[in-house]
């Protein structure tokens, strides 16, 4: 005899209003709502099956008054949105997971009496997008024309992730909840986020977006952390009229610094008057290893183009990428699982994780729940990372 459970009718009207009906079977929906109306009693396996299915935690079901799962982050959303107002189990799983990785680099520094990044919030009061970006180059140690150098924009962004790294920023990726591909992060929920801190500000990139937009989702937040503010970019189309002065101000400093004003105005110039609006903007993607929405943008700043021309230009990059996302799926990573963990973790927090564990002040158990690894792999993956680096 199967032995059935009760749930609070608050917390079954909590749960209610987080399953996403496509994602689970319909005689499991057909069962809550019998819970929910109280027609039925589930059985504790059905609990148990119903918590796997919705990736709410098991212990939930069982609380008297519905869990308070407040996201911070949220409140630093760059616009508004039925989703951001209502986040996915997938995004408050990946923010704790972040949140635990920071605050473990964050002990471990304070440990190894390491000091605060001077570049935290250090131009909170500067206005001026281009003396940020100047002043990004200079801490990374870039040159004005340093995408020049690139062959391409995914060489882009892995050298400033790179040198975003060396200065003590973590910089995260990942497309799905930890490793199971069953938990896609959407894109249309966001892009990025950050979380700042004076020892250990944290970048967080959604992976499922475009190489372009990885880029520029990386400058941007790193805009954020020179400003010292928190941020949850989910500006998916780059279209947004109604966004803060901060987000407009990290905007234009992402710009500012793929796309430096000087050059813009003379590599424009330089186009034959026989390009279209179109060929132009491409080009000058090519030439700056940027995206055409970066390109498109700097043109409506410069009143170069309208904005129905820009949108324009948006909403075609947007279907590009969306007829074309699954045909090179894990180009970056090659299809190799250590490939690809080493480019979603940050090489950094895993050397100072790896140094830890072996000098006894972290347990093997602590290091492979923060990598989502066991013996094997996380050993494994730390010999990778550091023979990549030789």
């Amino acid at each position: 005899m199967q032995i059935t459970v009760n749930i609070a009718p608050e917390v079954m009207n909590w749960v209610m209003q987080r399953v996403e009906v496509e994602k689970i079977s319909m005689p499991l929906f057909n069962n809550i709502q019998q819970w929910k109306t109280g027609n039925k009693k589930p059985t504790f396996n059905q609990v148990e099956k119903l918590s796997k299915a919705t990736n709410i935690p098991l212990g939930y079901f069982f609380l008297k008054n519905p869990p308070k799962e407040d996201l911070p982050i949220l409140k630093c959303r760059t616009i508004d949105s039925l989703k951001s107002q209502n986040p996915s189990r997938n995004l408050i799983d990946t923010v704790h997971s972040m949140e635990n990785i920071q605050e473990w680099m964050r002990n471990y520094l304070i440990a190894s009496d390491s000091t605060k990044l001077d570049f935290i919030g250090s131009q909170k009061c500067n206005k001026s997008a281009h003396k940020i970006a100047a002043t990004m180059h200079e801490y990374l140690g870039l040159a004005v024309d340093w995408f020049t150098h690139e062959q391409n924009v995914w060489e882009s962004f892995k050298e400033i992730r790179t040198r975003a790294q060396s200065l003590g920023v973590i910089v995260m990726m990942n497309g799905i909840v930890e490793n199971n591909t069953r938990r896609k992060l959407e894109i249309d929920e966001f892009r990025a986020f950050t979380l700042i801190d004076d020892y250990v500000p944290l970048i967080f990139i959604n992976s499922n977006d475009s190489k372009n937009g990885k880029l520029f989702s990386l400058v941007h937040e790193m805009a954020h952390i020179w400003l010292g503010i928190n941020n949850f970019f989910n500006d998916r189309y780059s279209m947004a009229s109604n966004v803060s002065d901060t987000e407009t101000l990290c905007n234009a400093i992402a710009g500012e610094f793929l796309v430096p004003q000087s050059l813009f105005t003379q590599k424009w110039k330089e186009q034959s008057e026989k390009n279209n609006i179109e060929k132009k903007i491409s080009s000058l993607a090519y030439y700056f290893k940027c995206g055409m929405t970066v390109i498109a943008r700097k043109a409506l700043i410069n009143t170069y183009i309208g904005k129905e021309e820009y949108n324009k230009l948006v909403q075609e990059a947007v279907i590009h990428f969306n007829e074309n996302k699954n045909k090179s799926k894990n180009n970056e990573t090659g299809g190799n699982y250590y490939n690809a963990m080493i480019t979603k973790i940050d090489n950094r927090f895993l050397n100072a994780l790896a140094n830890s564990v072996q000098e006894g002040k972290t347990l093997y158990s602590d290091a492979f729940r923060l990598t989502n690894t066991n013996r094997n792999t996380f050993k494994a993956l730390v010999e990778k990372v550091r023979d990549k680096k030789l």
